[in-house]
């Protein structure tokens, strides 16, 4: 019998690099009533702790873990629902983000260009949106608080440089497997939010830590590669706890495609994916009722810090 997986590999030359999903969607139902035999299935970018720009410190989104507390964030959005979640559905929804993004154009970028991201900032108190631009080459940062002016200076030297992020993803293997065992053994963590914290539990932990690292670096999205975006989509398929949820928000109300980590008690972590191209548009964690949760508004590589794409 064909599944999902092989439909999708046949499609594989048919892919758009902006592709229809609902078309996508129709091609399969059309394939499923030619197999009568087939049984009928539904087909189915920080410990957030962001330091703003003071008159000489410039530190643009740093990493940290935040652990969600049993109140406050805002109120859970209803996208999350683990009775929608198929593993056949994950693993077709994200081997065709794979094939997407495997057929994407390669970003040549230079040096003396800047890494641009906007993002919205729902962490439970009323937070500025911003937008930050990090030179290539590693050496200058600007930040743009909503409502404020551009202020530009030394760029922060640990995991949010942009040159070093540059080389880490132009280094991570392109094999899905092999992609899961570097970040299992020993990678840095760079969990954008973290549901579990120090009380993960042993058997989830690893699992989470390696869920949070590729979402990290998705958020990086013009800056990596098409194949190592393909492998990632395809390692958080293999991932145990991960399903794919149609009809997903981000939080700022968007819809998408939610990747969702599900971690039982300790709650779920969703990166929620353009429906029509897979892009990142954010992440956010949801337990007991309450979400926080970071939504990338822009992102791209331009000339000039105060640029937009």
């Amino acid at each position: 019998m064909v599944n999902e997986i092989e439909m999708l590999r046949e499609m594989r030359g048919e892919v758009p690099e902006r592709p229809d999903v609902s078309e996508v969607r129709l091609k399969m139902a059309d394939h499923m009533e030619r197999a009568p035999s087939r049984r009928a299935r539904p087909a189915y970018r920080m410990r957030f702790g962001l330091t703003l720009a003071t008159a000489g410190v410039l530190a643009a989104a740093t990493a940290a873990v935040l652990v969600l507390p049993g109140g406050g964030g805002q109120e859970a959005r209803p996208t999350l629902s683990s009775e929608a979640a198929r593993p056949s559905g994950a693993a077709t929804v994200l081997e065709h983000a794979a094939l997407v993004a495997a057929r994407s154009t390669a970003a040549e970028i230079r040096p003396d260009q800047w890494f641009y991201l906007k993002e919205s900032q729902h962490m439970g108190a009323e937070l500025p949106t911003f937008e930050i631009w990090n030179r290539m080459d590693g050496l200058r940062s600007a930040l743009r608080t909503e409502g404020e002016e551009l202020k530009v200076g030394p760029t922060e030297k640990g995991p949010t440089n942009v040159r070093r992020t540059q080389q880490e993803v132009e280094a991570l293997p392109t094999d899905p497997d092999a992609l899961l065992r570097h970040f299992r053994d020993g990678a840095q963590d760079r969990t954008p939010l973290s549901v579990c914290g120090p009380s993960c539990p042993p058997e989830i932990a690893e699992d989470a830590k390696v869920f949070g690292t590729i979402g990290w670096y998705l958020k990086f999205g013009p800056v990596i590669p098409p194949d190592t975006a393909a492998a990632m989509f395809r390692a958080l398929a293999k991932i145990s706890h991960v399903s794919v949820e149609e009809g997903a928000t981000d939080m700022d109300g968007r819809p998408g495609i939610g990747v969702v980590f599900d971690a039982g008690e300790h709650g779920k972590l969703c990166y929620v994916l353009d429906p029509g191209d897979y892009r990142y548009m954010g992440v956010k964690a949801v337990q007991d009722g309450q979400s926080v949760g970071m939504s990338v508004l822009g992102s791209g590589i331009v000339d000039r810090a105060g640029d937009t794409p």
